[in-house]
């Protein structure tokens, strides 16, 4: 008698534990994403993700917003964040600096950097920067590609009267300064809006590469929950895919997510950032080895950086492994 209660209570066990594996398997995982600044058409991904795919993914996304005061790179290494969105320059720099930042997902092959001046002024190249007053936003990424604009295209610094500014665009607008540096899908929206008419030069057109935001995680992360940063990636790039299908409803989420923001502004910059967001040959959150030499060089030679490890910043593993599934069911 004693034996079958034995053998009774054991099955229980067995019966116990399956069920709890079970759950656990059944469980999600939450995990904070720490957007660079106020919300805006930049989150449309990360919110699509959130909302329309994380869960298939067994993730539980919280999008908490930025500010020109929060740093996400600083929050990720803390671990107040999993993980982190921010400009390219800014991981490398912090890797340099002593952190173990990887990325796992470029939002912007190519920067939307660029820079603006009012129609009337007459600015159409970067030559036409000489005898000007350039608008400087210092130790931005702005600023790196500024530097290196002028550079590449050998304008004679002597003429370039350059200006500390504030990110708010009324400084521009009431004519403190000729040139401003700007998102492409950002101020000449709010330029637009205000029937204000502009000029912009584009650095990629004159030589200048650089990668733009970049999504990043520590290396402890992943070694500790490569399936969470799997989930993670399947999530946002299935998100992006999404915002540029469906903009309106990506705006629609971000309205849910900010009542504050204006609609009808930031929908046209969604749209606008489109081919920013297609990431290298259209593949969403994809950029080459090529394309972050070419940044790291140009960082290189303004001294902003000196020796970092680029292979060991970058883990491209995750996407490989959503664009396998990905082609299998396009086949």
């Amino acid at each position: 008698m004693k034996n079958i209660n034995i053998a009774f209570l054991l099955i229980c066990l067995v019966f116990l534990i399956g069920c709890s594996e079970k759950k656990n398997k059944n469980e999600f995982v939450k995990v904070s994403l720490r957007q660079e600044w106020f919300p805006n058409s930049n989150y449309a991904g990360a919110l699509f993700a959130a909302n329309d795919f994380a869960k298939k993914h067994k993730l539980e996304i919280e999008i908490e917003p930025g500010s020109d005061n929060i740093d996400p790179v600083k929050m990720v290494i803390s671990g107040q964040n999993t993980f982190g969105d921010a400009g390219a320059d800014k991981i490398l720099a912090a890797n340099e600096r002593g952190a173990d930042l990887v990325v796992i997902g470029v939002l912007n092959c190519n920067s939307p950097t660029c820079f603006i001046a009012k129609y009337e002024k007459k600015i159409r190249t970067p030559k036409d920067f000489e005898g000007k007053r350039i608008g400087v936003l210092t130790s931005t990424s702005t600023e790196y590609v500024y530097r290196t604009l002028v550079k590449v295209t050998n304008l004679d610094e002597s003429k370039l009267t350059e200006i500390e500014i504030p990110f708010d665009l009324g400084t521009f607008i009431t004519d403190a300064y000729d040139v401003r540096p700007a998102f492409i899908y950002d101020e000449p929206v709010s330029l637009d809006l205000q029937k204000i008419k502009y000029d912009i030069i584009e650095p990629r057109k004159y030589g200048v590469s650089f990668l733009g935001t970049v999504y990043f995680t520590t290396r402890d992360t992943i070694m500790k929950n490569p399936e969470v940063v799997q989930a993670f990636v399947n999530s946002v790039a299935d998100g992006w895919r999404a915002a540029n299908k469906y903009p309106e409803r990506a705006i629609e989420y971000l309205k849910i997510y900010d009542s504050d923001i204006d609609k009808e502004r930031e929908l046209l910059s969604l749209k606008k950032a489109q081919s920013y967001f297609q990431g290298k040959n259209n593949k969403i959150l994809w950029a080459d080895i090529e394309d972050w030499n070419e940044m790291l060089n140009a960082l290189k030679n303004l001294q902003v950086i000196r020796n970092v490890d680029l292979v060991r910043s970058i883990d491209n593993s995750f996407l490989e492994k959503y664009y396998s599934i990905i082609n299998k069911k396009d086949m």
